[in-house]
């Protein structure tokens, strides 16, 4: 499959994380201006990436690092990349392309109609491979799990935010749909959360 490195260096400074707090809003309109590469390179690595060379971990806390979270970006408007489904590989902060296509229309009809993810430049999805924390701590690991999806959606908009982009979090689809679009069982893996990001 298509692989895409990504990048770690971006020319921007950003906000402090007070500022950037204080400035998070919910944004559902994009303005249809390119995103750059870069600017998803940030985004992906300071959400749920390698932060700690050392130890593997990452940007995002995990309960016992079991890290059950996949990140699935699905472009629309970003630029260098064909729109498509990519999965992002943490270990090697790259992008490997999972299918090519225009996936808008069928990502807001599996989401209620929701046009922000047709004017959206990306779409995170975030989906959850349960046995990762299930073996280590049983029942209690769907909570964990969504905790940990909720940590990464909140850096998402944090860093969003900080790039002077808009970002919102969605919890409003139809599970089966949304794990055919991006191509999960919906057992041993399954879309838990959305978060659209784009130029505003």
């Amino acid at each position: 499959m298509k692989k895409i490195q990504l990048t770690r260096e971006l020319a921007y400074d950003g906000l402090s994380v007070e500022k950037a707090i204080a400035k998070r809003r919910s944004e559902r309109s994009f303005s249809g201006k390119t995103m750059s590469l870069a600017e998803l390179s940030h985004i992906l690595y300071y959400s749920s990436g390698i932060t700690d060379k050392r130890t593997g971990l990452r940007a995002a806390p995990s309960a016992g690092a079991t890290y059950p979270i996949e990140v699935y970006p699905v472009t629309n408007n970003v630029e260098g990349l064909t729109r498509g489904i990519y999965h992002y590989l943490v270990a090697s902060h790259e992008l490997e392309l999972v299918r090519e296509g225009d996936f808008r229309h069928e990502m807001a009809l599996a989401a209620l109609g929701e046009r922000m993810l047709i004017e959206a430049n990306v779409v995170l999805v975030l989906s959850a491979i349960f046995q990762r924390t299930q073996r280590q701590y049983r029942e209690r690991a769907q909570r964990y799990i969504l905790f940990e999806a909720g940590h990464i959606a909140q850096n998402t908009c944090l860093v969003a935010t900080s790039l002077g982009l808009g970002a919102c979090a969605i919890g409003a689809f139809y599970d089966m749909d949304f794990n055919h679009v991006v191509g999960v069982d919906g057992r041993e893996e399954s879309v838990l959360y959305l978060v659209a990001v784009g130029k505003i």
